[in-house]
């Protein structure tokens, strides 16, 4: 096996899990073994072990009593909590953002929502994995802009929710990213037009139509 920088192989093994999880291919409830997951990935057990520790604090993974990992299961209401969590808390985020952003930040937003309306225009088997990864940087650029590390650390553990409840929802997921671009687009519109009020609207009405994406036009 060849030897890879720690940090590296600790990401590698971390976007790995997590997006195994994402696809279903790891279903909640599934045991996370270090040492199959290492002769998988490639890498020793040591990044393994990082990857599931960071996994389990943005709350995908949880360690049973005999503290082996697991795919963390979500109850309907622990899902419905932690989406209206988080949109009061992004909602926040972006009428503060509004007032903070800079034109480079409006620009980053304007490049990754075009990246991602180009992923569901191409669409496939990989785009909401793609469309997953480019979405949470539209999202942390924002969270960025607000300019509260503590409001950072609150919600990034809700974000992780919206990825088990897209797997349930896998048959409406391209109505979802659809409607989800045209959202991204207002919000950029509300954080230009530097209103706070209506960075949180949009935001707040973004977040609450991920929570049932087989509700057309929600």
């Amino acid at each position: 096996m060849v030897k890879k920088p720690r940090q590296w192989a600790a990401d590698e093994a971390y976007r790995h899990i997590r997006r195994r999880i994402f696809r279903g291919e790891l279903a909640p409830g599934d045991s996370l073994i270090e040492q199959d997951l290492a002769a998988e990935i490639g890498v020793s057990r040591t990044p393994v072990r990082a990857a599931l520790h960071r996994l389990e604090t943005e709350g995908l993974v949880y360690a049973s009593g005999n503290r082996r990992a697991m795919v963390r299961e979500f109850a309907e209401a622990e899902v419905d909590e932690c989406f209206e969590l988080r949109a009061l808390l992004e909602s926040y985020a972006a009428g503060r953002a509004a007032t903070a952003i800079t034109p480079a930040g409006l620009a980053e937003l304007k490049d990754l929502s075009t990246q991602m309306e180009a992923v569901v225009a191409e669409g496939g088997e990989e785009a909401p994995v793609k469309f997953a990864t480019l979405n949470d940087q539209f999202h942390d650029g924002i969270l960025w802009h607000c300019g509260s590390q503590r409001l950072r650390d609150l919600i990034k553990p809700l974000v992780q929710v919206q990825l088990v409840l897209m797997q349930r929802f896998r048959p409406h997921i391209e109505m979802h990213l659809q409607r989800s671009c045209w959202h991204h687009r207002e919000i950029i519109a509300a954080l230009e037009a530097r209103d706070p009020a209506w960075a949180e609207t949009q935001m707040r009405t973004h977040l609450l139509s991920a929570k049932n994406p087989a509700v057309d036009g929600a």
